[in-house]
């Protein structure tokens, strides 16, 4: 029965301080962040992309 009580007690808890909402943000802000890592890291690979280069094959027997 305490246990009840307890998890009441968090309940009413985590609706009066708005916890749910808190979570949505704090999830949002994550997701941003992590979006702005991956764009960063597309960004270096492509400016270490070099223009491919034609390279001669050499078919004689020489």
């Amino acid at each position: 029965m305490e246990k009840m009580l307890r998890l009441e007690q968090l309940l009413a808890n985590l609706e009066r301080h708005q916890t749910k909402e808190h979570v949505k943000n704090a999830v949002k802000e994550w997701l941003l962040a992590s979006r702005s890592v991956i764009d960063s890291v597309i960004d270096t690979i492509e400016e270490e992309k070099e223009a491919p280069v034609a390279r001669k094959i050499n078919i004689s027997d020489e």
